[in-house]
């Protein structure tokens, strides 16, 4: 009887201080949440930002929803701000906000992994003793939703799913080039030292991936963000594959952001 109730001492201890590592970690991050029209998914990318503890910061910076994303945003007890539309400008402005030593930067239509400010905190500490340096910034691992219901679903547009998944988590891994879906983390300081997003009328995470690169690998972090898959879902994977490549060679080549942006509006 003693050896049971020891071991159900222990295993409570053990329990209770996961929970309080995971307080700790979540203090630690302020997630930012950029949207535009989003009333019908910004609630679920708050509620992945709020699940894993009470302690970390949520901000929702609006463009200029003509929906009701603001007032669904509101009800959920985040702050809310709005500023000028534009993704990276958006995010600035929530970042100057911000409090702590990491910023999470979700996008409208994803949501974070459970616990995910634990996630964070460990894989940067086990980088760090991996490399003998102190990590200065990260993201999670891509991953689709599966917005298809009943017969709308269908194996091939499953299957092109885990094509671009493990293509995309391969592709982070080797270039060191996450992108903004996948839920970038920064250090504070980082942030600061490159003077954050460019803003700019689309491409800012692609830009800022390369910004960081310079200074540090990223962590590629053991858990995925879930992001819909509506664009591909809609235009075709095929055709969002090849316009993002083609978009990628003409900023490359300095093809103007104008002209790309609008390239990207076409696909």
């Amino acid at each position: 009887a003693r050896r049971a109730s020891s071991s159900s001492s222990s295993s409570s201890s053990s329990t209770t201080m996961g929970a309080q590592a995971s307080a700790v970690a979540a203090a630690t991050c302020t997630v930012i949440i950029p949207s535009l029209n989003e009333a019908h998914r910004v609630g679920e990318a708050i509620a992945s930002a709020k699940r894993a503890t009470s302690g970390a910061k949520v901000i929702v910076v609006d463009g200029g929803s003509s929906d009701e994303t603001t007032e669904v945003a509101r009800k959920t007890g985040v702050e809310v701000i709005q500023c000028e539309r534009g993704r990276g400008r958006q995010m600035n402005a929530g970042a100057r906000r911000a409090s702590g030593e990491y910023l999470v930067f979700l996008h409208a239509d994803s949501t974070l992994p459970e616990d995910y400010a634990h996630i964070i905190a460990h894989d940067f500490e086990r980088q760090s003793h991996r490399k003998g340096r102190v990590p200065e910034w990260g993201a999670f691992a891509f991953k689709m939703s599966d917005d298809a219901k009943g017969r709308d679903r269908n194996a091939g547009a499953t299957i092109c799913r885990r094509v671009v998944e493990i293509g995309t988590n391969i592709r982070s891994a080797v270039f060191g080039i996450p992108y903004g879906d996948q839920g970038f983390v920064i250090k504070r300081e980082t942030f600061d030292a490159v003077g954050g997003f460019d803003e700019m009328p689309f491409m800012e995470d692609y830009a800022m991936a390369r910004k960081l690169r310079k200074r540090s690998a990223p962590v590629m972090l053991s858990a995925p963000v879930v992001t819909s898959a509506r664009r591909w879902d809609s235009r075709g994977f095929v055709k969002v594959t090849l316009a993002n490549q083609l978009i990628i060679l003409g900023y490359h080549c300095g093809v103007p952001i104008d002209m790309l942006a609008d390239v990207y509006k076409f696909f």
